[in-house]
């Protein structure tokens, strides 16, 4: 796995390590002669090297001891290998896949020995490095080719890329679902998957459900669940653009469908979206029983209104300028913006996060 490409492995909780039960590791490999040292490290948010193991005549040998089934990591500063600290020796070679010689920059690591656990992982990250490889190369030509007049295109192209990675990633991530392999990726993962996808992995009697480092996917999650149909919607207090106060109550559950729509003047795609949201307004509203809510997740007043201006917004608009710290937010689980939630006139949420076409045809069958 390459550091720059898939840095941030997990959260992991200091507190409920110090009660793990420590096990020993040993790991031991073969890398090219003139590689002088490699290193061990306890993959985390912010990994923490864990030693610098000499090479002697291009082999390396390590014992040490960590909590068990913690997730470590052997390479250099520029590339590693994942693994899980089960108990098994681990043996492993960097393997140069043009002439055969071993080596550890930028090539992927072979285990030789070990558990079946950690085998798996080898090839489990040979792939979600490949689909980070290929979306890391998309979004370089992209930059390349960005002009003023071309970057909404090449955004939604991005934003295409990125899901065609993701949806790979967690393709390949299901294999292994008996293994606590996915708790190595579901952290930074979770944060773009949809919450069908996360909901394939929660399951409380998956091996990995209560690792410590699943604590922050469980957050994500419990957010997630928040804006799914089915539930009410959650009531909120903000100011509008003249600073009054409203509550969102006073718009859902009154016998119209509400579109309550999160954005911010700084979020690009957000922009981007704004037109479909208009078209949809200025359809509906008026001629049929629908409204429009804005939540913005602005800190700028300033900003705020001139993009409310600028982008022809003609519906309510609340906002209590915290940001990402808002309450709103966090009472829908919003974790990423554009993103909306649809509620019918009874106050229930029947669909959420309707982009684009989705959200012109959604509408269109409801009127």
């Amino acid at each position: 796995m390459k550091e720059k490409l898939f840095c941030m492995m997990a959260m992991l909780l200091s507190g409920l390590w110090a009660v793990a039960q420590d096990q020993t590791f040993t790991v031991s490999g073969e890398v090219r002669s003139d590689v002088k040292e490699v290193i061990i490290t306890l993959r985390a948010e912010k990994p923490v090297e864990i030693a610098r193991v000499p090479v002697q005549s291009g082999l390396f040998s390590y014992t040490g001891t960590q909590p068990k089934d913690a997730v470590l990591g052997v390479g250099t500063e520029q590339y590693y290998q994942p693994f899980v600290n089960d108990g098994t020796p681990l043996q492993v070679f960097f393997v140069d896949n043009v002439n055969g010689d071993m080596k550890v920059e930028g090539m992927p690591l072979l285990v030789m020995a070990g558990s079946d656990q950690n085998i798996q992982f080898a090839k489990a990250d040979r792939v979600i490095s490949k689909y980070s490889d290929e979306f890391s190369a998309t979004l370089a030509q992209l930059q390349a080719q960005a002009t003023a007049d071309n970057l909404e295109q090449l955004q939604e192209q991005a934003m295409a890329a990125s899901q065609k990675a993701v949806d790979g990633m967690v393709a390949e991530l299901m294999k292994y679902r008996s293994t606590l392999i996915p708790v190595a990726y579901l952290s930074e993962l979770s944060q773009m998957m949809t919450y069908s996808q996360l909901k394939e992995f929660m399951t409380p009697d998956a091996p990995y459900y209560n690792h410590p480092q699943m604590e922050q996917v469980r957050s994500v999650f419990e957010a997630m669940s928040l804006k799914q149909p089915g539930q009410p919607f959650h009531d909120i207090t903000a100011n509008d653009m003249y600073g009054r106060e409203h509550k969102l109550s006073e718009y859902c559950g009154k016998g119209n469908y509400v579109l309550v729509d999160f954005w911010a003047s700084w979020c690009g795609p957000c922009r981007q979206e704004m037109p479909t949201v208009v078209e949809c307004y200025n359809l509906y509203h008026g001629k049929k029983n629908f409204e429009v809510v804005g939540i913005s997740l602005d800190e700028q007043e300033g900003a705020w209104k001139a993009a409310v201006k600028k982008l022809g917004i003609a519906w309510p608009q609340l906002c209590d300028m915290q940001g990402w710290k808002s309450p709103a937010a966090a009472a829908y689980g919003v974790q990423a913006i554009p993103s909306n939630v649809l509620v019918d006139p009874q106050g229930q949420i029947i669909a959420t996060d309707l982009r684009g076409e989705q959200l012109k045809s959604t509408l269109k069958d409801l009127f």
